[in-house]
């Protein structure tokens, strides 16, 4: 057995999953029919002796699916911040989930795939508690094992900004969370390249108030931050509203600039943010906003943010006032900010939080295709006429884990629809654990990325940003090279 880690989308977890590997594939030349759904997925009988030492998880069985030419292996998707992410792959009807958190319920759901790679649609899910693996409590259980602390903190409110005469630095002030137990930290994230990493932050915190001095960023240039709480058990709380605010520039100059010329002015604040209704989208939401102007004359872009348990996702770039959002689950509700950004990369403030209602007909989570399989249909090549592209990796590491924040440009003059990113590690000991904007891959060192149906086409000077959470042991050394529908991209 292998072990593979789940990531940081599960707070608190440190999810060990002993992993089987798939057969190689051999796929029939030409087959598109994906197996049928596996049969009812439940919770069955470990195949082991009580007290066998197998640890804190959970035993699935499921029915076997059916396919044309055979089933290869099954997929076994844990849900997190309201999606489903493949954790681990079986070639049986049954899996050992181990590492989990005691007490702790996580929700299931398996997939079918074929030789030729064809995913079928999904089982039912089931929510299932975490307990020791085995039939029953080792000998000498851990102290106190319940009850556990599943109660997330409040989310911080009021987070606004304040000077500090530090350069390169970013004054924030929020108003405290609260807990049934205790808060032990708040962590401040900041938008930058593509992501939300954690920021460096030395934070104060009081009875009345909490204050952050974010540090190591670029005097003069804009940046997005939000705010977490963390309790004592690793709890984490949903985020706070983003907040816009520009680096210091100390001793101050007559004109920072944050980008290109000396454009330091940012664009107006987009207002109105609503739902769009006569438009049939099963898991959708359409947002539209009112259109903001820049003193430079040129429209500004838009950047949609979704919030998320504990976090913001980043939902793209818009040239017009408006957005589609898919891949949601229908009849829940979604908060959203946009943020309006000009040429020079001066960022406004983000607009009032607005939370609409996905509409009914969609199960869960951002689906490349109608059977809800984890790989999107194959994806058209681009033409080798106007073709061309460009990649850009940048990581932040910590011990044993790193965040890389991917950005595709089109530097063709025709549009791409439909793509996949390709890229090798140098190191057998790196490896991606969860991603996003993304259908992630990994077999060996090699990694692919699959575009989703929402984010398929990238049009020539457009830029497209995705990212992964990965782990590593040793070094953590950048890929040498990437291609794009097997065109090697510079």
């Amino acid at each position: 057995m292998r072990t593979a880690l789940l990531g940081a989308g599960l707070a608190g977890a440190g999810l060990a999953l002993a992993a089987a590997a798939l057969p190689p594939a051999s796929a029939a030349a030409g087959d598109t029919t994906p197996p049928s759904a596996p049969g009812t997925l439940r919770n069955c009988p470990l195949p082991a002796a009580p007290g066998s030492g197998l640890g804190i998880g959970v035993s699935l069985c499921w029915g076997a699916a059916t396919d044309d030419v055979g089933v290869t292996g099954y997929d076994i998707q844990v849900k997190q911040s309201g999606a489903f992410t493949t954790i681990r792959t079986a070639t049986g009807p049954g899996s050992i989930v181990s590492g989990l958190t005691l007490g702790q319920s996580y929700t299931f759901r398996v997939i079918a795939r074929d030789a030729a790679g064809n995913a079928g649609p999904p089982s039912n899910d089931v929510t299932e508690t975490a307990n020791y693996l085995g039939g029953m409590p080792p000998s000498s259980p851990p102290p106190s094992p319940s009850p556990i602390d599943q109660t997330p903190p409040t989310r911080p409110e009021g987070l606004a900004t304040q000077s500090v005469y530090v350069n390169g630095a970013v004054g924030l002030v929020w108003t405290p969370s609260t807990d049934d137990v205790g808060i032990s930290t708040y962590e401040v994230h900041v938008w930058t390249d593509g992501a939300f990493p954690r920021a460096q932050a030395t934070i104060d915190m009081r009875a009345d108030q909490v204050t952050a001095v974010v540090t190591g960023l670029t005097p003069g240039r804009d940046y997005l931050f939000y705010v977490v709480a963390r309790d004592r058990a690793g709890n984490l709380s949903a985020p706070s509203d983003l907040v816009r605010a520009r680096a210091m520039v100390e001793p101050p100059v007559a004109s920072p600039s944050p980008g290109p010329g000396t454009d330091t002015t940012p664009p107006g604040t987009p207002t109105g943010l609503t739902t769009v209704t006569g438009m049939d989208i099963p898991g959708g939401v359409f947002l539209a906003w009112n259109t903001v102007s820049d003193d430079s004359g040129v429209p500004p872009r838009y950047d949609l943010f979704r919030r998320t348990l504990d976090s913001y996702a980043y939902e793209g770039e818009n040239a017009t006032p408006r957005d589609i959002v898919t891949g949601l689950e229908g009849g829940k509700p979604y908060t959203f900010q946009v943020v309006a950004r000009d040429g020079a990369g001066n960022l406004s403030n983000p607009s009032a939080p607005y939370t609409a209602i996905a509409q009914p007909g969609s199960t869960s989570s951002p689906s490349p295709s109608p059977s809800l399989g984890l790989s999107p249909s194959p994806s058209p090549s681009p033409s080798s006429s106007g073709s061309g592209c460009r990649v850009t990796y940048a990581t932040t590491t910590w011990d044993g884990g790193f965040t890389a924040t991917v950005t595709i440009t089109n530097t063709g003059t025709a549009a791409i629809e439909g793509w996949k990113l390709g890229f090798g590690f140098p190191l057998a000991s790196q490896r991606v654990t969860n991603g996003w904007s993304a259908v992630w891959t990994q077999s060996g060192t090699a990694v692919t990325a699959e575009n989703y149906e929402w984010n398929k086409t990238i049009k020539p000077g457009q830029s497209l940003y995705l990212g992964f959470n990965g782990a590593y042991t040793g070094g953590n050394p950048t890929p040498a090279a990437f291609t794009l529908n097997g065109t090697t991209c510079s």
